[in-house]
C-alpha cells in the first residue's frame, strides 16, 4: 500500500502543478514542480525522504530515456557518431577532468579519485530541463539538436566515471587500461544488449501485428515493459542500463519507419500512452528533486553554515568551469557537424550559439540520483565527505537551472507563433458552423438534424467562453426575436387557413409561457427555486380542489373522474381534437423555427460573424420545451448513421482545406486542426459502433 500512495501523491503532484501553471506562466514548470515537491516533503510518506537511486533509474530515467531514443534515427545517429562521440563521451570527460582537479585543489581534504567522483556525478546534463525553462523562447535548432544528442549518452559516461571512481576509493589504485577496457565493456555491452533485445522484441511485435485481431493489446503493454525489461537485464550482465535502452528505442524507431501507415491504429494508440506516460515522468523528476530537497537542508543544518557557503561556492566555480569548458569547446571544435549545430566557426552567430549551448548545460534529477547513490561504507569505512558530495552536487543542480531560467529568456527570442489562440478559437468555430449548416440543410428528420448539430457543437468547447455577458445578451436578444417569429408565423396566412382559431390561441398561450429567464444562461439556483415552488403551488391547489369535492382516496378520486368523463363525452373528444391540433402545429412551428435559426445562423457566416454560441443556445433551450409540449419524455434517441458523421467531417475538412488555399490560415493552424477533425471523427465512429453493438444485445 506504500507504494501505491507514493505514486498516488506523485500524480496528484503533477496534477495540481497542471492547474497552478495556468495562474502563474510565466513562472517555468519545472520550478513550479520543485516547489510542489517541497511541499509533498511534509507528508508522512515523504517525510526525511532518500532517493533510491537504482529505483529510480530503473521507473523513471529507463522510459524517458527510451522514448529520447525512439526519437533519433539510425540514419542521424550514423551520420553523427563523431559528434555524439564527442558530445558525450569526450566532452563529459573534459568536462569532468577539468572539475576534478578544480575540486581536489581547492578542497585539498579530498582525494583526487573523490574529486573525480564528484566531477562524474555534475557531468549528466537534462535537454528536458533546457525545454521546461525555455518553453516561451526560440532555441535555435541546431543547439537543441546539440543538447539532446549530448544527453542521450552522457548519463552513461558520468555513470561509468563514478562507477570507476568509486573502484579506485575501495583499491587503492587505478590502471589505464583496466579501466579503459572496463568503460568499452560498459558502454558496447550495453548498446549490443539493447540492439540485439530491440530486433527481437520487434520480431516479436511484428508477429503479433500481423497475426492478432486486436494486436494494440498486447503490443502496447510489450512496448511499455520493454525499457525496464532492458535495463533490468543490461544491468545484470555489468552494462550500462541507459546506453541500452536508448539503442533499444533507436530500433524502434526504424521499426515505426518500416511499418509506415501499417497497423496504424497500434501506432497511434502506442504514441499517445508514450506521450501521456512521458509526461508524467517529466514531471515526477523535478517533483522528485522538491521531496529530496529538504534531507539536503538537513545535511546542510548538520554541518553549519560556515562549512555550507565554502561548498556553495566550490559549486559555482564548478558549474562555472564546466561552462567555459562547453563554451571553449563548442567555439573551437573542428568538427564538420559541429557547424550544423553552431554555424561556420567565422560566422556571427557561432559566438552567441557556443554561448547558448554553455548555458544550456542544465543538470538535473540524473545528477541528484547518482550524488545518492553514493555509499555510506567504501572499503569497510564510513564514505568520506559523502554529505558534502550531495550538496555540491544539488547547489550545482539549483544553479545551472537559476541561471538558465534567467539568461536564456533574455538572450534567445519569444516563441513566435503563425496564429493567437483567439484566432484558432475563431477558426474553429467557423468550421463547426459551416459543417453544422451543410448538416442541417441535408438531414429531413429534426430530431437527428438535433443530434448532429449537438456532436458538432461540442467540438468548439464550451469552457473557453470568455465573453460570457455578450452571449448572454446575444442570447436573450435572439430569444426575443425568435418568440416574435413564432407568433408572426401562427398569425400567417399558412397556418390560420389549416388551424382553427382555438388551436391558434391555445398554442399561443403555451409558447408565451416559455420564459427566458428560466432558460440556460440563468442563474441555476434561481431557475431550480421557481421550479420547486411552481411544483408546490400546483400540488397545493389541485390538494384543495379534491378535499373541497370530498375525495380522499385514490379509489375516490378514479370514480369522480369516470363519472365525469360520462358526462362530458363531446368536451373529452373536442380536447381529442385540440390535442392533435396542437401536436401537428407544434411539428410545424418546429420545423419553421428551424429554418428561421439557420438563416440566422447563415447570415452570420455571410457576415464573417464567428461568436455564434448563442444560436446554439436558443435552439437547443426551444426543442426541449418543444419536447415539453409534445410531451416526449422517453423517446428514444434515433440512431444517426456513421456515413452522415463521415460526411460532417468531410465538410469540415474542405473549410480548412478553402482557408488554406485561399492563405487566411496559415498551414500549422489547419495541420493542427486537421488532426482534431481526424481524431473527433474516430471517437465518434468508435462510439457508433459500440451503440450498434449495444442495439444488437
Amino acid at each position: 500500500m506504500s507504494a501505491l500512495y507514493t505514486l498516488s501523491l506523485l500524480v496528484i503532484g503533477v496534477i495540481g502543478t497542471n492547474i497552478i501553471k495556468q495562474f502563474i506562466p510565466k513562472i517555468p514548470e519545472a520550478f513550479i514542480l520543485i516547489v510542489v515537491g517541497v511541499l509533498l516533503s511534509f507528508t508522512r510518506i515523504f517525510n526525511h525522504f532518500e532517493l533510491e537511486p537504482e529505483f529510480f533509474m530503473l521507473a523513471v530515467i529507463a522510459p524517458l530515456m527510451f522514448l529520447d531514443g525512439q526519437q533519433q534515427s539510425f540514419k542521424k545517429i550514423r551520420q553523427r557518431f563523431s559528434i555524439i562521440l564527442l558530445l558525450s563521451v569526450v566532452l563529459a570527460v573534459a568536462s569532468a577532468a577539468a572539475v576534478g582537479v578544480l575540486a581536489n585543489w581547492l578542497e585539498s581534504s579530498w582525494s583526487l579519485p573523490l574529486a573525480i567522483a564528484l566531477a562524474a556525478i555534475v557531468v549528466p546534463t537534462d535537454a528536458v530541463a533546457v525545454k521546461s525553462l525555455t518553453s516561451d523562447t526560440q532555441m535555435p535548432e541546431g543547439v537543441n539538436e546539440a543538447l539532446e544528442l549530448e544527453s542521450l549518452f552522457n548519463d552513461a559516461t558520468g555513470l561509468v566515471m563514478l562507477d570507476l571512481a568509486l573502484s579506485v576509493l575501495q583499491k587503492g589504485a587505478f590502471s589505464l587500461t583496466t579501466g579503459l577496457m572496463h568503460f568499452l565493456f560498459v558502454a558496447i555491452g550495453g548498446v549490443i544488449i539493447g540492439i540485439l533485445s530491440g530486433f527481437i522484441l520487434v520480431w516479436l511485435r511484428s508477429s503479433i501485428a500481423f497475426r492478432m485481431a486486436q494486436p494494440e493489446t498486447t503490443i502496447i503493454p510489450i512496448s511499455l515493459l520493454t525499457p525496464f525489461a532492458v535495463y533490468f537485464m543490461a544491468e545484470t550482465w555489468h552494462t550500462s542500463g541507459i546506453l541500452a535502452v536508448v539503442a533499444t528505442g533507436i530500433v524502434h524507431n526504424w521499426e515505426s519507419s518500416k511499418l509506415k501507415l501499417t497497423s496504424t491504429n497500434v501506432q497511434l494508440t502506442q504514441t499517445t500512452v508514450w506521450q501521456t506516460f512521458s509526461n508524467i515522468l517529466n514531471s515526477i523528476v523535478f517533483l522528485i528533486l522538491g521531496i529530496s530537497l529538504p534531507t539536503v537542508f538537513h545535511e546542510i543544518a548538520r554541518i553549519g553554515l560556515t562549512v555550507t557557503i565554502q561548498l556553495i561556492g566550490l559549486a559555482s566555480l564548478i558549474y562555472l568551469t564546466m561552462f567555459i569548458v562547453r563554451f571553449i569547446w563548442a567555439r573551437y571544435e573542428d568538427n564538420k557537424s559541429s557547424e550544423h549545430f553552431f554555424g561556420p566557426r567565422h560566422a556571427p552567430q557561432h559566438n552567441f550559439y557556443s554561448r547558448v549551448f554553455a548555458i544550456s548545460g542544465v543538470h538535473g534529477t540524473v545528477t541528484l540520483a547518482m550524488a545518492f547513490s553514493l555509499p555510506t561504507h567504501i572499503g569497510h569505512q564510513p564514505f568520506p565527505y559523502r554529505e558534502q558530495l550531495i550538496i555540491v552536487a544539488t547547489a550545482v543542480i539549483l544553479i545551472s537551472m537559476i541561471i538558465s531560467a534567467i539568461a536564456l529568456p533574455l538572450m534567445l527570442p519569444a516563441q513566435v507563433t503563425s496564429y493567437t489562440p483567439d484566432e484558432l478559437n475563431q477558426t474553429r468555430n467557423d468550421m463547426v458552423d459551416f459543417a453544422t449548416l451543410q448538416m442541417r440543410r441535408i438531414i429531413s428528420d429534426h430530431d437527428q438534424r438535433e443530434i448532429v448539430t449537438a456532436q458538432l457543437q461540442s467540438q468548439k468547447g464550451w469552457h473557453q467562453i470568455t465573453d460570457r455577458e455578450t452571449i448572454k445578451n446575444n442570447y436573450q436578444s435572439l430569444l426575443t426575436d425568435t418568440q416574435n417569429f413564432i407568433s408572426d408565423y401562427l398569425h400567417s396566412d399558412q397556418v390560420t387557413t389549416h388551424y382553427q382559431v382555438e388551436v391558434i390561441n391555445a398554442y399561443q398561450k403555451i409558447i408565451t409561457r416559455f420564459d427566458a429567464n428560466h432558460q440556460r444562461l440563468s442563474l441555476g439556483r434561481m431557475r431550480l427555486l421557481k421550479r420547486i415552488t411552481h411544483r408546490l403551488a400546483k400540488s397545493l391547489k389541485h390538494t384543495t380542489w379534491h378535499l373541497g369535492h370530498r375525495q380522499f382516496t385514490k379509489k375516490q378520486k378514479q370514480l369522480a373522474r369516470q363519472k365525469w368523463l360520462t358526462q362530458h363525452a363531446d368536451k373529452q373528444q373536442q380536447w381529442a381534437d385540440m390535442k392533435s391540433g396542437l401536436l401537428a402545429l407544434n411539428d410545424e412551428v418546429i420545423n419553421a423555427v428551424d429554418h428561421y435559426l439557420d438563416d440566422v445562423l447563415a447570415n452570420n457566416i455571410a457576415n464573417n460573424h464567428t461568436e455564434n454560441q448563442h444560436i446554439d443556445f436558443v435552439r437547443r433551450d426551444l426543442d426541449r420545451y418543444f419536447t415539453l409540449i409534445r410531451r416526449d419524455y422517453s423517446k428514444n434517441t434515433p440512431v444517426i448513421a456513421s456515413t452522415v458523421y463521415i460526411e460532417a467531417f468531410q465538410a469540415e475538412y474542405n473549410f480548412i482545406q478553402e482557408q488554406v488555399k485561399q492563405g487566411k490560415i496559415p498551414a500549422t493552424m489547419a495541420s493542427l486542426l486537421y488532426t482534431e477533425i481526424n481524431q473527433a471523427q474516430t471517437l465518434q465512429l468508435q462510439q457508433a459502433e459500440q451503440l450498434e453493438g449495444l442495439g444488437d444485445q
